[in-house]
């Protein structure tokens, strides 16, 4: 009878042993090689990195500093050498932004990862890189600039008075320093664009549509992939911000748009104020109410605009053409012809040529940085598994518990569809 105990207790953990793994998490035993993006090193996906070795059971994650502005071919040398060539064939890639695209060139030279993933990766290019150079860009912060300072250059009949041209110091949050000197446009995109180290042969490579774009589209491998494309929400632009300027916190920088717009509704409800109180000077009032909504609403809505356009997110086509109209009868045409004519001159007598145009206005999902249909290689023939992030701007891929059910959802297999093709274990 003990022996029958014995034996049944012993099946009975058997059993609870090869259910647990379908109750509690799937766990992946495989190694990890973490790639950094643009600008980055070693500690870009510490964070991430530290996160899942507790959670999940990754062997031996390698991290490493790669070299990133001297062009994405060298980046994937780089990457190909420290990662260890075809000793990391049961190990899966994951890698943020640029270092997705160096993944991406390792796999084209085969002795590829197990599986790869790209998390915000300018697959097609980035619209940002040739933003940076040919003037749109420049134009987005002279833009900010000037509206932002249109109502601070004429004063304000509130309190605290905001002197014309002297400016009013912004102390809530220490970077800013004085708010109106230095042009919080200029500080936001000095801020971004120092992040995201634009420059050498990588700025170049990043242009869509440049030799290396060209060079690589048609080109794919076998390995399985996976990528993870952020998906941002309004507003955008200082979600952005927050998360790479502000302490890592995409609300701080939804805060710091909402306190500044706030202290410029101020001026403009002051100036409203002051018109109908003083009515010899109704229209000075009105007119400095103006210039203090230039800098509110460029806070709240066309700073958002402009930065879209800046990133390729949003932008404007221009189609033309024309369409050749019959203004002749019958028998005109026969009219015509009967009185020999030169030839074509009854073309162009009964006819006219009707001009047509169409503005078309794209608007276009991204992560704040890279438009979506970069992220996901759209008509690139390295293709995978496309997985939406939804609300998630470019760096918050760097932040655990913002990218925690994303990779998780990876390091499942998918939640076991098998879409990755790696078995969990």
């Amino acid at each position: 009878m003990k022996a029958i105990y014995y034996v049944g207790k012993c099946l009975f953990i058997m059993a609870v042993y090869l259910i647990e793994p379908s109750l509690s998490r799937a766990q992946v035993s495989r190694g990890v090689d973490w790639v950094h993006g643009l600008g980055g090193n070693a500690s870009s996906l510490e964070g991430v990195d530290n996160f899942f070795f507790g959670e999940r059971r990754i062997i031996a994650p390698n991290r490493w500093s790669y070299t990133t502005n001297t062009g994405i071919h060298n980046m994937g040398i780089d990457v190909d050498n420290r990662t260890g060539g075809g000793t990391r064939t049961g190990r899966i890639g994951i890698g943020h932004s640029l270092g997705g695209t160096a993944i991406r060139q390792v796999s084209l030279w085969g002795s590829s990862w197990r599986g790869v993933v790209t998390m915000g990766s300018p697959l097609r290019g980035a619209q940002i890189s040739t933003s940076a150079s040919d003037g749109t860009n420049t134009a987005f912060v002279d833009n900010g600039r000037e509206r932002m300072m249109a109502g601070p250059s004429v004063g304000s009949a509130v309190s605290p008075p905001i002197w014309p041209n002297l400016g009013l110091e912004f102390t809530f949050i220490q970077p800013l320093a004085t708010l109106y000197s230095e042009g919080i446009a200029k500080w936001v995109n000095k801020k971004l664009m120092d992040s995201f180290g634009l420059e050498g042969q990588t700025a170049v490579d990043l242009k869509p549509g440049s030799t290396y774009q060209n060079s690589i589209v048609n080109q794919t491998s076998s390995v399985p992939k996976i990528f993870i494309w952020g998906n941002e929400n309004y507003p955008i632009l200082w979600k952005v911000v927050g998360t790479y300027a502000i302490w890592d916190s995409e609300t701080n920088g939804v805060n710091l748009a909402s306190d500044v717009a706030n202290l410029y509704n101020a001026a403009v409800n002051g100036e409203e104020f002051q018109s109908w109180a003083n009515l010899p000077m109704h229209g000075f009032h009105q007119w400095r109410k103006g210039k203090w909504e230039e800098g509110r609403n460029w806070m709240n809505t066309d700073s958002n605009e402009g930065w879209r356009h800046v990133i390729g997110a949003s932008y404007t086509e221009y189609l033309s053409w024309y369409e050749t109209v019959v203004t002749c009868d019958s028998y005109q045409w026969q009219a015509c012809y009967a009185s020999s004519p030169p030839p074509g001159y009854c073309d162009d007598y009964c006819t006219d040529q009707v001009f047509h145009s169409i503005v078309i206005y794209h608007d276009l999902p991204s992560d704040g940085v890279v438009p979506a249909a970069s992220q996901r290689n759209i008509d690139g023939a390295w293709q995978g598994h496309h997985r939406e992030a939804p609300g998630i701007n470019h760096g918050e891929f760097k932040i655990p518990d913002r990218i925690q059910s994303q990779l998780n959802w990876v390091f499942d297999n998918g939640d076991g569809t098998d879409v990755f093709g790696i078995d969990r274990r």
